[in-house]
């Protein structure tokens, strides 16, 4: 049997779970019958679109953006992600370039042991005045011949491997101008090649007994030369992140005023290995051809020559 309602006293809601038509006098019971029950004419639809609006059902309550707030929450978790993402960015950028410098270095090394074995195991001598030094004497080992005669001609080719990757900024091409923790040195003394020669690493020059800067036997420091490579401990360093050259470490050197620059390397000591170019450490390479992370502090626990007997107790400022 079917209710009839008056048209103007009741209303209707439509529940999209349970499909049912409720209906039923304001302020009064109302009785729940299924919506196909329900005649079209029993209910006033503008309170059936009012209905929806409320309840959230129906076309009234879609919409097609965000508001303002919705926005504003999206950019700022955006603004946050990066905040904490960045520096973690940052910190594999640097470790990948000291990665990149540490294979760099372990070339170089391999170079000067080839070069060693041509010449009856030594390291070359210091060049001095028109004389090649030891980044143009071992470019050939590294499969580079041109390297000697226009360093510059031959920038972008194999002699890279002399410039870490951590260096930005590039020698303005000074004859001798020394470098920093993020710039590279530039060699050209006395006019070898037809052009400077770039890079960022230095020698220890204790593997070097001869040349032009050759100790005399009577000198003390005579005996802290290694006078062939193979003499060499498995620990002494070779080649090193540097602002010079070369160098002639001593456990009584005192550290730099600062790490940027090492005092501009203007005496031939620690110095010139002491620079921030990765955090604050440099990568070494060793006559054993291993390489390893040294923190700066730790330059004077290397055995950098016969005798050296090794400090712990120093502190580089920044």
């Amino acid at each position: 049997m079917t209710r009839s309602y008056p048209e103007t006293s009741f209303y209707c809601d439509r529940l999209r779970s349970s499909r049912l038509c409720v209906v039923g006098e304001k302020g009064s019971r109302r009785a729940s019958v299924p919506l196909r029950a329900c005649a079209p004419a029993a209910f006033d639809h503008r309170l059936l679109a009012r209905s929806r609006h409320k309840t959230g059902f129906g076309i009234a309550s879609e919409r097609n953006g965000f508001t303002l707030i919705e926005l504003l929450v999206v950019i700022a978790i955006i603004a946050l992600l990066l905040a904490i993402l960045l520096p973690a960015l940052g910190k594999v950028r640097k470790q990948a370039r000291r990665v990149a410098c540490s294979s760099q270095l372990r070339q170089q090394t391999l170079g000067m042991a080839l070069y060693t074995e041509n010449y009856e195991g030594k390291v070359m001598g210091v060049g001095g005045p028109g004389k090649a030094y030891w980044f143009h004497l071992i470019a050939p080992y590294l499969g580079d011949k041109q390297y000697e005669k226009d360093p510059q001609a031959a920038f972008e080719g194999t002699m890279q491997v002399i410039i870490c990757p951590s260096v930005t900024e590039r020698a303005d091409g000074e004859s001798l101008q020394r470098g920093t923790a993020i710039r590279s040195w530039a060699f050209w003394w006395g006019g070898v090649g037809d052009s400077y020669a770039e890079g960022s690493y230095t020698i220890n020059s204790w593997l070097q007994p001869t040349g032009y800067y050759q100790a005399e036997t009577s000198s003390p420091s005579y005996d802290n030369y290694y006078q062939n490579f193979a003499d060499a401990r498995p620990d002494v360093p070779l080649f090193g992140d540097g602002m010079w050259v070369d160098a002639w470490p001593r456990s009584e050197d005192p550290p730099p005023s600062n790490s940027f620059d090492g005092d501009n390397g203007s005496v031939a000591s620690m110095h010139r290995f002491c620079i921030a170019r990765h955090g604050r450490a440099i990568n070494l390479s060793f006559v054993d051809l291993h390489i390893a992370v040294i923190k700066l502090e730790d330059l004077w626990a290397q055995y950098w020559h016969r005798g050296y007997e090794a400090r712990f107790d120093v502190e580089v400022p920044d």
